[in-house]
């Protein structure tokens, strides 16, 4: 993420002067990224609090979807190209 561009798309975000109570500033990365920009995190310290609230997201996810898809049918992955070819 901070190889692919994600530091300029930052500062260019940051410019754009988005108040901090907008949703998109909660986007996972962004204040990491911005505290890296001024120098208040090292690169380490940035890749693993990211790493840290991406795992989190994704545990959400799953409990979300635990408790709201119960009813919806599941599709083993041997069975996916069989249902796509149905599509």
């Amino acid at each position: 993420m901070l190889e692919s561009g994600s530091i300029p798309e930052v500062k260019k975000f940051l410019k754009l002067r988005v108040p901090s109570n907008k949703s998109i500033t909660k986007a996972i990365g962004i204040v990491e990224i911005k505290n890296l920009i001024q120098n208040k995190l090292s690169k380490e310290q940035v890749i693993e609090k990211i790493s840290i609230k991406t795992r989190q997201y994704a545990k959400r996810q799953v409990t979300w979807a635990r408790g709201n898809m119960k009813d919806w049918k599941k599709i083993k992955p041997k069975d996916l190209n069989n249902l796509l070819k149905k599509i």
